[in-house]
Formats: structure tokens, C-alpha cells, sequence
């Protein structure tokens, strides 16, 4: 019954006692109704039996005594005896008594029957409450809530036990301002205690910080608290403290004392579950990520969802049967230690998995190591073969006759056979293993086809068969995907068609191939592959005719790697034949390489297109505002050791500066990456070139190039560089350093060695700073990335100088008037005029007032030397200062070389034959055309260069274990005038550095006995005498990231055996000091 109406019924039924008691009382006063009056006195007291207080028939009968002894006093006794009416009313005295008693019992007993269904009552609320999975928080929300209903309680706390403390997980009309902490210690106030000692306790009057009863009105304390443990197996697993403005009574602290262990059974439970779901969710994450690595994995991720669905079963059952709680909990226990048990398994198979994957990498390191060794043993004798066959087959001595110049040139093209097996042996190796990268970029269509068709024109000519390009109607101008792989595959199939074609035609063709895909067909009329063969010709070292009578030579390596990268490609290869008819192979690849799901079928990993605007920024120190161009290298991509600016990027090495979208698009077909002007020029004359390899820098350069009234024509390699150098004779070259095919350093090297090209001025853009060499190798101006616009605009400026004056001035600074006139003699014509001054004073003020395009310097003045000139020259932007040679007859230590190579372009010493290097020289810095020079000053240049002056006297240590190389390279340079000093470890390159370190350049191998060239390289960097010193790297080995390690190491530049002669030449031209 509620609080209230049962207050209600007590109140009505007090009143009926007091009335019947005082009707009683009143009529026993009034009526001799004698020995009858105790009879009435009996009813108050059974009224009683209808309360529910236990000590009320005991007040009643006290009240009804009473009334009894006033009936003695002063009630009447009527006929009877006075003795008879106090025996009367004492045996109704003892009557009442008795009742009294047994009424008592009567209403304790209903009292604690009723209090006892009351309490089952409400605890089957509650329990039902705790039904179904809920977790913790709920299970507190639930029974607080319940509590408030029965109870009648205003405010609520749950609080968990976590360990040593306990936490707060459920409230019931907890305000912000409550108070009431969120975790309790053990010990601390009436909760902690509870959970220490594990019995309840109460707190009436509870003070004003304690549990507060709050509403949006009023707020107050709660009147009475009461705090009880939760407990299951004699554990304290939560404290509930409640609190009303009312005392509690016993029943609820009974309730709350049954309640514990279903309530604590319950909140244990819900923590069983939510650690079962994270081991299960734990479990599930694990299985997924071990579910791709094998099949081993996937049964036993099967075996793992099988225990999955027996915990939901154990869930089920769990719902089922919470009575029994102790057994389900013993059966989480089990199920439990059973999911530990496959995580133990799993961790299991996850380390012998990382075990397979171990060896398997050990085995593709062995597999690596033993295609480097193979490399470097196949390589290193070829090179030297090459190298002599290639000087014996120049018959630079010209002792050799023509039959024996020709046995020569067979050795030579046979090496170069070799070397083409053992690339294509090692781009097999590298497609086998996943490392072959795939580079997206936009290929034109009709470039590529011209350049296969002007390549193959040729030898298709040789052998009296047509060569026919067409591009049908329905091909696309361009597409998206990797033109390098492209032409590698083409190239193999025309070679192929060229090779077993005797007569006929052979049709490169390209078409549309539905609305996705281009395919290449390159058809011939020659032999054909017999139908049964056709399947066998893609496979590695397999050939149609593999007979020992064969007529036809090859490894069968060409068609299988061609295969793999159109595979690479995202598309297909495929052939149809007739034997005694002819071949097609069709190449069909997707318009865009993303667009293809199969593009990377190999396992190659492509590198994505990184082709981005520069964006425009502030120098530092640039002025600001000033719009910056072109992309900064990260310092960290510099390497240590190397000459100023560090080491140049993308050499000579196989592969390198694959890295950039511009150098890919440029080795893709050899067309312009975007349409320029080499064809259609409107401006004459006036044809500038840039040589850069970032496509979206070139275009800024494109316009800048309009801007200033210049056609202008791109080149993205060093080859093409070089090839519309001498074709378009432009009047003016932007170049960059770091190209994806050689340094940008050898392009300028090979224009200013051609008399066709050298007189065209140069301008250098780099990321690095690599001004000294460009400058001594003749550049007009270098430019540091990022440059701002008015950098290049100057370029633009300086190039129409160039053009409009047609007359050159140069500064002769000599003391001796003899010489003054001589030299004034030597290099002046109608097209260079020539003034000459004595001292320094007269220099300075030369330089102050007129402008040179070149400065002769002796060291030896009357009033100044040389250095203190070209020091006072540097100080301000007062003076001019044009490109300085040092015209100097006395001998230089090699700190005052090194001085002088801050100013000057050139040092030239005085000599018997100096006189036509000085000239050779000057014509360099003037940018003359060669052929347009007086016969004599062409015949004195002829003179100094045919003596090879930059190899004259240096010092070039040869670092190479392989006595047949040291022949070779020995056999190269000794004739040129060079020194050679031999090493054959880096530990003895080291002892000869130490002795001797005079030496101007340094060619390395890298593997080597004793000490390798890696370890040389950078033990010679740590010493700061060699920080400067130019260091070539010349190893055997053409794996991926060789290059980059050698850069890394320290080396300036990198050369991959067998080594090409001119090459080789013209790198060491490049970086041995002027």
C-alpha cells in the first residue's frame, strides 16, 4: 500500500479507538450496566488488530485500563456488590490484556507478511528491470529509477566499484550543482565505507553538502540517506546511495539489503558482457586484418566466426537462465579463456607468417645481390672490351688498316649486343619482382610514331622494305599513360619486324580500340609464326625457330618483356601470323592509365603524376612582391661533400631523374610537351630554347619568352637539347641542371665544345647552386630556383644585348706594354674591339664608365695585384664586372687557385702555346660564331684543341681493382695530356690522397676488395682539404638506387659500365677545375 494512504487509514482508524474508548468510558460512567462493562472495554482493543502498528493494541489496552480504573472510581455499581464490580472489571482488565497481546502478535505478524510482499513486490520490478543485455550505466538508471517509484526517494547515486575506488555510473536528479564526486576511494565518507566494510549504513539529517534535492524552484538537503553495498559472493561490486526528505523505513532498508545480490549479479554481468563484446570486437578486428595474408589464416578466421556464434548462443542462454547466474558466469569464464586461446593461435600464425615473409624477403635480397654481382662480373670486362674496341676502331693513330678498323668496330657493336641482353635481362628480373614503375603523362601520338619512324627508317632502307606510319581517323591526339614503356614495347615489336622481314613493307599503324583504349599494330610481310608457336613466342628465352641451325639470332627476351609491361600498362599484347604471310602484333593500351582496373597486374608499384604550378612566393631576400618561378629542392636533397651546390642530380646513371612528369614526358616520344614555336616561328631570327624538364615551369618560360618579342622553342632532355641546339641555331638557351637523361652541366659542355654551337649564350636555371662549373664552362648568366620574374626577364634582356650589339669589347689588364699589344694583336677584329690598360686605377675606372663583355687579367700590376682588383670589383655594384680571364705567367699555390676561381672564369698561365687558349677563351665568353672568325684566330683555336687543354697536366686518380679497366681508362686519358695515378681500393686511394693530394679529379669504383668506393667517397668528404674535390662514381652495378646512393655517398656525378668514351670525356671535361 502507498505511504500515504496507508498514514490515511492509521489516522481513521486511531480516531475510531478514541471514539469507541470514550463511548465506552461515557456509558460505564453513566448506566450501571455492571458485570457487562468489561465486555464493551474489549472492543478498542480488537479494533487495533486492524492497524498495522504492533505496539498500538498495547496503547489501547493501556488507554482501556485506564478507563477501567476510573470505572472503579466513579462508575456505578449498581445492584450488585462493590467487591463484585471490581472482581468484575479486574478479570476485564486481564481480558483486555490478553487480547491486547495476542493482538499485538496478530498485527507484527501481518506487519511482517505484508512488508515481506512488499518487498518481493518490488524487487520483481526491479529484477525485471535488469533483464535483457544492458550495460552498466543502464542497470544503474534502471534500479535508481525503480527505487524512486517504491520508494519514494527525491535523489540517487550508483556507484561501481573499479579496484581501490569507486566510480560513479548512474545518478538519479543529480543537478550540475549537486556536489556529489564522481569517484570515491575506499574508506572515504559513507560510500567508501559502505564498500570497505560491505554492510549498510544510514545517516539521518544528512548535512547541507551532502546528497541535495534540487527542482528549477527550490533546492534543499535530503532528510534521511541511506547507503548499501551490492554484493555477489561476498565481493562488493557497487554502492547505492539514495536519500528523500523523509525518514526511510525498515522495510526499505530490507529492500535494499534483498536487492543486493540480484542488483550486484546483474551490474557483474553486464561487465562480463561488455568484456566479452571487446574481446569478441578485438577478435573480429584481428581476423580481418590477418584474413588476406593466407589460407591458413582465412580457416582459422572461419574457425574464430564459429566461436563467434557460440558466444551468441552462450547469450541467449544467458537471457534464458539469470536465475542461475553463477553457472552462466562460469560459462563466460570458459568461452573466455577459449577466445584467449585463439588469440594465443593467432598471434601464433601471425609470427610464423612474419617468419615466411622473412625468408621470402632474404630470398629476394639474395636474388638482388646475385643480379648486382652478375651485373658487376658481366659488366666490368665488357668495359674495358668497349672502351679498346672503341679506340682501336677510331684509329686515332691511324697505324690500324681498314680490315682491322672493321674487326674493331664487330668487337664493339658485339659488346654493345651484350649489354643490351644483360638490360634486358635485369628488366626482366625487376618486372619478376614488382620493382618496374609505371610514370603517367600525356603521349602524343604523332610524335611518338615520327620518332619510331625516323629511327627504324634506316635500317628498314638497308634491307629494301617499305616503312609506313599511319594514324587512323578514330585515334586520339594524345593519351595518358607511361609514352617511355610505350615506345619500349613498340621498339621491340618494329626491330622484330625489321629483323625477319627481307622484303615487303612494314605498317605501324594506330586506331581507336572501343571508347576506352588506342591500339599500336605493327604489321610486316616477313617470315610469319607458325600457329603452334604463337603462344611460346612471349615466353622468356623462347623463339619460334629454337634450333641449332636457326637462322635467326636473339634470347627471346624482347617479346616477354613486352608482354609484361603492356600488362603493366593496363593492357594487352597480342599477335596473329601466317606462316610465309607475315605478323601483326597489336599493343592495346587504355586511353588513360587510371581509368584501367588491371593497370598495375604486375605488381609494380606505379608513382603517381606529381607534375604541379609553381606557386608564386618571396625569395629570401628578394625584394617583396617580386613573383618567384620554378620549384626549390629540399636542402636535404643536396648532398654533403660535393662542390658548392652539392652534387648534380639525374647523371649519367641508368634510370635517373625518372622522378619528375617533364623528364618522363620528354623521353615518352620526343615530341614538345606542349605546343612551341620550332616549326612555325613569326619572329625571324629572334628563336630562344629551353632545355627544363619541369613542363609547368617551361611554360612560364614559354610566355615570358613571347612577352619579350622571342620565339621560343622546349626541349625536357639533355639529348633534345642538344639535338635543336644544332638544328634551330637559336640565340639564346635557358638551361636547367637537373634533366632526367645527363646533368644539365654536360649539355653546356657539348655546346661550347661544338664550333657549331658554342657561340650561342646560355643561361643556367638550377635548384642547386652549381654557378662556379657553369660559369667556367662558359654560361652567360645562372639563375638559382626559385627565381623571381624579373631574374628571367633580365635573361630575356641580356640575350637582346647579345643580338643588337654585334660588336664585343673586351678589357686587356697588363702591365707590360709589349704584351698589351700583342694581346690586343691576337684578339681584336672588325667584330671585337680591344682596350688595354696597365694598372689597376685604370681598370677601376674603365670599369666604371663602360661596359665589357669580357676582362683578361694579368695578376702582376704596378699599383694593385690581381686579387686586390677583382676583390675592390666585387665589393659594390659600382663597377662592372664581366666574366675574368687570369692571364698570368706566375705560378699559383693551391689556395690562390682556389681564390681566384670566386671571380674568374678562366686561369690561363703563360706559356709557349697559352696565346691560343687565351683566344679559344675570350671567343667562348663573346659568343662568337666560329665560323664567322679571321682564318688565323680559327687555325690558333684549332691548335689549342686539338691538344685536349683540359686534360693537359691534371692529375686524375683512377680508383679500380680490375687491371683490364685501368688499361682501358689509362689508354683514354694518358694520350690527352692527363696524369694518371692508379688505385686499386678505396683504403689505397686513400694512402695515395694522403701522399699526394694534388689531384683534380678522382674517378671510383664501387665494389672493390679491402674497402669499397661508397665507404672512399665518404671517408674522403670528412676531410675538409677534399670537400671540393671532384669525385666521379664509375661502377658495374644498374640496379634501382644505385645512382642515389652514390650522390648520397658524396660523388659529383655517376657513370654506369661499360662506360661510353665521349661521355666519360665529356663529364670529366665538365668537372675538372679550369
Amino acid at each position: 500500500m502507498p505511504v500515504g494512504q496507508e498514514r490515511k487509514t492509521e489516522t481513521i482508524l486511531y480516531v475510531s479507538i478514541g471514539a469507541v474508548t470514550a463511548a465506552v468510558l461515557v456509558a460505564d460512567l453513566l448506566l450501571p450496566l455492571g458485570v457487562v462493562i468489561w465486555v464493551f472495554y474489549l472492543a478498542p482493543v480488537m479494533l487495533t488488530t486492524l492497524g498495522s502498528r504492533p505496539r498500538l493494541p498495547i496503547a489501547a489496552a493501556a488507554i482501556v485500563s485506564c478507563a477501567l480504573g476510573v470505572g472503579v472510581v466513579f462508575g456505578h455499581a449498581g445492584p450488585l456488590p462493590e467487591w463484585v464490580n471490581i472482581a468484575n472489571r479486574g478479570f476485564g482488565l486481564v481480558t483486555v490484556w490478553a487480547v491486547a497481546l495476542v493482538a499485538n502478535q496478530l498485527v507484527a505478524t501481518r506487519r511482517r507478511l505484508a512488508v515481506d510482499a512488499w518487498v518481493q513486490q518490488v524487487q520483481t520490478r526491479v529484477l525485471e528491470r535488469l533483464q535483457g543485455e544492458i550495460d552498466e550505466e543502464r542497470i544503474g538508471d534502471n534500479v535508481l529509477e525503480q527505487l524512486a517509484r517504491d520508494l519514494g526517494i527525491q535523489v540517487g547515486a550508483l556507484y561501481l566499484r573499479d579496484g581501490a575506488s569507486l566510480v560513479r555510473r548512474a545518478g538519479y536528479a543529480l543537478g550540475e550543482e549537486s556536489g556529489v564526486p564522481d569517484q570515491v576511494q575506499l574508506g572515504e565518507g559513507l560510500v567508501g565505507q559502505v564498500a570497505k566494510e560491505g554492510r549498510a549504513l544510514g545517516f539521518g539529517a544528512a548535512p547541507r553538502h551532502q546528497l541535495r534535492i534540487a527542482s528549477a524552484l527550490v533546492e534543499g538537503a535530503a532528510l534521511d540517506v541511506l547507503v548499501a553495498p551490492m554484493i555477489a559472493d561476498e565481493a562488493v561490486v557497487a554502492v547505492v546511495e539514495i536519500g528523500k526528505s523523509s525518514p526511510f523505513r525498515e522495510a526499505d532498508r530490507l529492500l535494499l539489503e534483498r536487492l543486493g545480490e540480484p542488483v550486484a549479479v546483474a551490474l557483474r554481468s553486464a561487465a562480463y558482457r561488455r568484456r566479452l563484446q571487446e574481446l569478441l570486437a578485438e577478435t573480429q578486428r584481428q581476423a580481418e586484418a590477418l584474413q588476406t595474408q593466407s589460407e591458413e589464416l582465412r580457416v582459422t578466421n572461419e574457425e574464430l566466426e564459429e566461436q563467434s556464434r557460440a558466444l551468441k548462443e552462450t547469450h541467449a542462454r544467458l537471457e534464458l537462465q539469470q536465475a542461475d547466474l553463477e553457472e552462466s558466469n562460469a560459462q563466460l569464464e570458459e568461452h573466455t579463456q577459449a577466445l584467449e586461446t585463439q588469440k594465443r593461435e593467432l598471434l601464433a600464425a601471425r609470427e610464423a607468417l612474419a617468419a615466411k615473409a622473412l625468408e621470402l624477403a632474404r630470398a629476394n635480397q639474395m636474388k638482388s645481390e646475385f643480379l648486382a654481382n652478375m651485373s658487376h662480373e658481366l659488366r666490368t670486362p665488357l668495359n674495358s672490351s668497349l672502351i679498346l674496341a672503341k679506340l682501336l676502331s677510331d684509329n686515332p693513330r691511324g697505324n690500324l688498316d681498314a680490315e682491322q678498323v672493321r674487326y674493331a668496330q664487330t668487337i664493339y657493336a658485339a659488346g654493345n649486343d651484350l649489354l643490351l641482353l644483360i638490360n634486358d635481362i635485369l628488366d626482366l628480373s625487376k618486372i619478376e619482382a614488382g620493382r618496374f614503375e609505371v610514370h603517367p603523362e600525356t603521349v602524343n601520338l604523332s610524335g611518338l610514331l615520327t620518332l619510331l619512324q625516323r629511327s627504324f627508317e634506316v635500317p628498314a632502307q638497308d634491307k629494301g622494305v617499305a616503312l609506313r606510319v599511319e594514324i587512323d581517323a578514330s585515334a586520339p591526339r594524345a593519351i595518358h599513360s607511361d609514352g617511355n614503356r610505350i615506345q619500349q614495347v613498340l621498339r621491340n615489336l618494329i626491330s622484330n619486324a625489321v629483323k625477319f622481314t627481307e622484303q615487303g613493307e612494314i605498317r605501324i599503324a594506330v586506331r581507336a580500340s572501343g571508347a576506352d583504349a588506342v591500339a599500336f599494330e605493327v604489321h610486316d610481310t616477313g617470315i610469319g609464326i607458325p600457329e603452334d608457336k604463337q603462344a611460346l613466342v612471349f615466353e622468356p628465352f623462347t623463339q619460334a625457330d629454337g634450333t641449332t641451325n636457326r637462322k635467326y639470332g636473339g634470347t627471346g627476351l624482347g617479346l616477354s618483356i613486352s608482354r609484361q609491361l603492356a600488362r603493366l600498362l593496363g593492357g594487352e599484347l597480342r599477335v596473329s601470323s601466317r606462316v610465309g604471310e607475315g605478323s601483326t602484333f597489336t599493343l592495346t593500351v587504355p586511353r588513360s592509365i587510371a581509368a584501367s582496373a588491371g593497370t598495375f597486374a604486375s605488381g609494380a608499384s606505379a608513382q603517381p603524376e606529381t607534375v604541379s604550378a609553381s606557386v608564386p612566393r618571396v625569395a629570401e631576400g628578394g625584394s617583396p612582391g617580386g613573383e618567384l618561378l620554378g620549384d626549390a629542392v629540399p636542402g636535404d636533397a643536396v648532398p654533403g661533400g660535393a662542390v658548392p651546390g652539392g652534387a648534380v642530380p639525374g647523371g649519367s646513371g641508368r634510370g635517373g631523374g625518372e622522378g619528375r612528369a617533364g623528364a618522363r614526358k620528354a623521353q615518352g616520344d620526343g615530341a614538345p610537351p606542349f605546343p612551341d614555336d620550332r616549326d612555325s616561328g613569326q619572329r625571324g631570327d629572334r628563336l630562344v630554347l629551353i632545355v627544363e624538364d619541369d613542363i609547368p615551369f617551361a611554360r612560364v618560360l614559354f610566355d615570358l619568352a613571347h612577352e619579350h618579342d622571342f620565339d621560343c622553342a622546349v626541349a625536357t632532355t639533355a639529348a633534345e637539347g642538344i639535338e635543336l641546339a644544332r638544328r634551330l641555331q637559336p640565340v639564346g638557351v635557358l638551361l636547367d641542371i637537373r634533366l632526367p637523361d645527363a646533368s644539365g652541366l654536360t649539355v653546356l659542355e657539348s655546346l661550347k665544345r661544338d664550333r657549331e654551337t658554342r657561340h650561342i649564350p646560355v643561361h643556367v636555371v638550377s635548384a642547386h647552386d652549381y654557378a662556379e662549373p657553369a660559369l667556367h664552362l662558359g654560361a652567360l648568366g645562372y639563375m638559382l630556383k626559385p627565381v623571381e620574374r624579373d631574374e628571367v626577364a633580365k635573361a630575356f634582356r641580356r640575350i637582346e644585348r647579345h643580338l643588337a650589339h654585334d660588336v664585343r669589347r673586351v678589357l686587356v689588364v697588363e702591365d707590360s706594354p709589349e704584351l698589351r699589344e700583342n694581346l690586343r694583336r691576337l684578339l681584336g677584329d672588325e667584330k671585337v674591339e680591344v682596350e688595354t690598360v696597365g694598372t689597376a686605377r685604370e681598370a677601376l675606372e674603365r670599369l666604371d664608365s663602360q661596359t665589357f663583355d669580357c676582362m683578361v687579367l694579368d695578376l702582376m700590376l704596378p699599383d694593385a695585384n690581381g686579387f686586390e682588383l677583382l676583390e675592390r670589383m666585387s665589393a659594390g655594384t659600382r663597377y662592372a664586372f664581366p666574366p675574368v680571364i687570369v692571364y698570368t705567367g706566375r705560378s699559383l699555390s693551391r689556395d690562390e687557385e682556389l681564390q681566384l676561381r670566386r671571380y674568374s672564369s678562366s686561369i690561363i698561365v703563360k706559356g709557349a702555346r697559352s696565346p691560343e687558349r687565351l683566344l679559344d677563351e675570350v671567343s667562348l665568353f663573346l659568343h662568337r660564331v666560329e665560323r664567322e672568325l679571321p682564318p688565323e684566330q680559327k687555325r690558333l683555336i684549332e691548335a689549342a684543341r686539338d691538344r685536349e687543354a683540359d686534360f693537359e697536366g691534371r692529375k686524375i686518380l683512377v680508383v679500380e681493382d680490375d687491371v683490364r679497366n685501368v688499361y682501358a681508362l689509362t689508354s683514354i686519358l694518358e694520350p690527352r695530356g692527363a696524369e694518371v695515378r692508379i688505385a686499386r681500393n678505396g683504403q689505397e686511394a686513400l694512402d695515395d690522397l694522403a701522399r699526394a693530394p694534388d689531384v683534380d679529379l678522382v674517378l671510383m669504383d664501387t665494389m672493390m676488395p679491402v674497402m669499397d668506393g661508397l665507404t672512399a667517397i665518404r671517408e674522403i668528404r670528412k676531410d675538409p682539404k677534399f670537400k671540393g674535390l671532384p669525385i666521379i662514381s664509375v661502377t658495374a652495378k644498374a640496379m634501382r638506387d644505385d645512382q642515389e646512393l652514390c650522390i648520397q655517398a658524396g660523388a659529383n656525378d655517376y657513370l654506369a659500365k661499360p662506360l661510353e668514351v665521349d661521355r666519360l670525356l665529356s663529364l670529366c671535361r665538365v668537372w675538372l677545375p679550369k
